[in-house]
């Protein structure tokens, strides 16, 4: 009897092969009057956001005029969404969150060394006492 393997997709992993950047769009959102969003006119007037657009170009930049303090949207590719409020920042403040974040996975921020993430399986299974037969079962 020929032995056959199992058919398994191979797991996407970034960093290995071709590196994705996980954050694809970007939307600047301001207002064209209030006084909150001057560093966001600024950045477009000059002309960085341009500049910026240029140096990444996987990113999607969207600039949406309205009413409203300023903010930027972030959209990554695990489906998350940052809303960044910048509020009376500086131009340069302004390009420091978009770089920042631009850089960043949009995963849930937390303690490495509480937690164990992991794609494969365990190499060990599941184990507990209930999963051995009952004759094996530690009596007391």
């Amino acid at each position: 009897m020929p032995v056959k393997a199992i058919p398994k997709v191979s797991v996407a992993r970034n960093g290995l092969g071709s590196y994705i950047v996980p954050c694809h769009k970007i939307r600047v959102n301001y207002c064209n009057w209030g006084g909150s969003s001057k560093g966001v006119r600024e950045i477009l007037k000059s002309g960085e956001l341009n500049q910026l657009g240029l140096t990444k170009k996987s990113i999607f930049f969207e600039v949406v005029k309205r009413q409203g303090h300023p903010s930027v949207e972030f959209y990554y590719n695990n489906d998350s969404v940052k809303d960044i409020p910048v509020k009376n920042m500086e131009a340069s403040d302004v390009l420091k969150k978009i770089n920042q974040f631009s850089q960043a996975s949009g995963a849930e921020l937390f303690k490495w060394n509480h937690k164990v993430l992991s794609t494969n399986e365990s190499v060990r299974g599941i184990w507990s006492p209930m999963h051995v037969a009952k004759n094996d079962r530690h009596k007391i």
